[in-house]
């Protein structure tokens, strides 16, 4: 009898270590592999456990998906990795959950990224083409809609519809749709987005209250007439959407943003340009030295203003367009202890802009200074050889 006893206490035991070690491997989420453990995006998604990661590799995918789990979706590269849904559904439907999406070329479908009643997800990082709308969120809350490129749809860019509040939408590029933006609810932040060359820039379903900038920058608008006397990159006048809505900072140009790995940090650098900006680059030529291409119609002004982290290019700097100086430049009384606003002009079509960092007053000084005793010391060495030379 004692001999059963010990021996049930013991299977107890063996399975409350059992179960614990399956929690504790359960705490961190797995990584699944697209196509290399599972053929289709769907099937990874079924086979997953909620908290996990699907990684899916460049390629093509004819897919129309469907999630209902918490899940984190990561493209390998938002060019080439794309999900080609059918024409008549949505390409990526989810519903009463929390997800991330990240990294796809989204297309052939009739909406692209739908989140329905789903609080706390982020979209970000995705080119969208789909014919109805490009990301819809339905009755859902507290989500992050960035840094999305969203084109050609026939209805909306990006909507949001029901009882959507409190959403993010932010630094999206949103170009040639029917209706740039829609939204029906209220306590939502638009900001830092490109609306460019929509039929209608925006759509307000029903009208509530949201905010359409920050304390002193707001959106890009590509039918703003408004003028710049600052030559700051904000405009001197509100962009108009509705009487309970607009943008009282509209910027002069389009918004990007360029993250840069330096010395085992992060670091973001922003930029407001009339021009089209391609090929940025930070240290890859010279340390500290910023530089990218900006490209306009031929025989126009182009402006520039960036905001520099000072732990990427801190003290003088100098300005060159195609190895000159700019039209005009200066630094912009936004600038404070940790970015630096600047802002400069130039003549278009295309052009380099490198912005290198100088030796400050002070250091110069300085090396003069050590020079001048080097140069003193050698003097000094030298002249009681010629002395001994000549007795």
């Amino acid at each position: 009898m004692i001999h059963r006893k010990v021996l049930f206490l013991l299977c107890l035991v063996f399975l409350s270590i059992s179960a614990t070690t399956q929690l504790k491997a359960r705490a961190s989420p797995d990584i699944i592999r697209v196509p290399e453990h599972y053929r289709t995006i769907q099937e990874a998604i079924n086979q997953a456990n909620p908290g996990d990661i699907i990684q899916v590799s460049s390629g093509t995918y004819h897919e129309n998906l469907f999630i209902n789990k918490t899940l984190t979706l990561l493209g390998e590269d938002r060019a080439n990795t794309i999900i080609n849904g059918s024409i008549c559904e949505t390409v990526i439907q989810v519903n009463l959950t929390t997800v991330r999406i990240n990294g796809f070329t989204i297309k052939g479908g009739s909406n692209g990224i739908v989140l329905e009643e789903c609080n706390n997800s982020v979209i970000q990082e995705n080119n969208v083409n789909c014919t109805n709308a490009g990301i819809r969120l339905l009755h859902s809350n507290n989500n992050t809609v960035s840094d999305n490129i969203v084109t050609d749809a026939y209805w909306f860019g990006i909507a949001l519809c029901g009882h959507s509040s409190n959403n993010t939408i932010e630094r999206n590029t949103i170009k040639d749709n029917a209706q740039g933006f829609g939204v029906k609810r209220q306590d939502n932040l638009i900001i830092h987005n490109n609306f460019i060359n929509n039929q209608n820039q925006t759509h307000i379903i029903e009208s509530f209250y949201n905010s359409w900038n920050n304390t002193y920058e707001g959106n890009y608008w590509s039918d703003y007439n408004g003028t710049d006397a600052g030559q700051d990159g904000i405009g001197d006048t509100p962009y108009s959407i509705d009487e309970k809505n607009q943008d009282n900072y509209p910027l002069m140009g389009m918004y990007n943003q360029f993250k840069i790995q330096w010395q085992g940090e992060t670091y973001t650098l922003t930029t407001i340009c009339n021009s089209t900006i391609t090929n940025f680059d930070f240290g890859t030529t010279h340390e500290n030295t910023i530089s990218f291409n900006v490209t306009g119609p031929e025989g126009t002004t182009g402006f520039c203003r960036i905001v520099i982290p000072h732990a990427l290019l801190d003290g003088n700097y100098t300005i060159l367009i195609d190895g000159l100086p700019p039209i005009m430049e200066k630094e912009l009384p936004l600038s404070n202890s940790t970015h630096a606003y600047i802002y400069f002009t130039y003549s278009l079509t295309t052009h380099e802009v490198i912005i290198v960092p100088e030796f400050s007053t002070t250091m110069i000084l300085t090396l003069l200074i050590i020079l001048s005793l080097c140069v003193a010391c050698l003097v000094r060495k030298v002249n009681p050889e010629k002395k001994r030379k000549q007795h």
